[in-house]
Formats: C-alpha cells, structure tokens, sequence
C-alpha cells in the first residue's frame, strides 16, 4: 500500500498548488516557492509573499496532486482554474471599457452567447479558446482568424 507524501514541509517541500491555511481561518493555495518566501493566493483573493522565516506559521492541509473536494480534479487544478477565471474576468473589464458604441455592445453580447451556449455550432466548439481570447483580449488574435469568424458568421444559422 503507497503512503502519501507528508504534510510537514520539511519532509516534503512545497509545491505550486499546495493547499494551506494560517491558524484554521482562510485556505490557501501556494503559488510560488523559494528560498526567501513562500508566496499564496488566500481564499479572499488577496496575494501574500510570506517570508521563509514566517512560514511556519502555516499549515499544509493538502498537496497539489491530491484531488480536491470533488475527488476529480487536483488542488493544482483547482488552483489553475482559479487563475483562469481570473484572466477572464480582467479581459472582459480592460475590453468593456474599450466599447464606444451600442453596436459594439450588441456584437460583444452575442459573442458570449455564441462562446457559452449549449447549442454551440462545430466550429465555435472547435475553436472556443481563439473565440475567447477575440472576447478579452482581441489584440492577441491574428488577422486571419479574424477573417475565417466573420466569414462563418455570415453563414453559420446558429446565432
């Protein structure tokens, strides 16, 4: 039978997606080791480089290959989602507040119900991320992606 890993950091060193707290009060994810600190994103969002003197102070509750609390998926996956959802919510605030007219509005709008319908054609399934990436931030998509979009907006029937 396999043991796993210890919880005590100076038997098994922290990882990107380890889970810990500070005296029971708010979870942690550790984004970031080294020899000066040990950095974690806190459950309120907030960021704290802790210095490696003070890590004591913490505690490991879980590794970041574990699965987490739904059993499927990884502290690390979580943790990774995480920042995912974050990268979206500040593209769609730096992209709204580009929009100058209704129109530009009303195509945004129907870009998100494209992205996230459940009644997805083919090709916006195919090409979610490039999609995504024209919602927040649409300097980083290429001109001929561009042109290959519009050209199936023009044909596509699901709208």
């Amino acid at each position: 039978m396999a043991t796993s890993p210890s919880l005590d950091p100076r038997k098994s060193p922290w990882k990107r997606g380890d889970v810990c707290t500070r005296g029971f009060e708010k979870p942690g994810f550790v984004l970031n080791h080294t020899s000066e600190y040990l950095e974690v994103r806190w459950s309120d969002d907030s960021i704290e480089r802790i210095p490696t003197n003070e890590i004591d102070c913490l505690l490991r509750v879980g590794h970041a290959d574990s699965l987490g609390p739904d059993g499927r998926r990884t502290n690390l996956e979580y943790l990774q989602s995480l920042e995912a959802l974050d990268f979206l919510q500040h593209g769609m605030t730096e992209r709204v507040k580009t929009l100058r007219s209704d129109k530009e509005k009303k195509e945004l709008d129907r870009l998100v119900r494209r992205i996230f319908s459940d009644g997805q054609c083919k090709w916006d399934a195919g090409h979610a991320a490039q999609l995504t990436m024209l919602l927040t931030a649409p300097q980083n998509v290429g001109i001929a992606f561009r042109i290959r979009e519009g050209i199936h907006r023009l044909f596509c029937s699901i709208e």
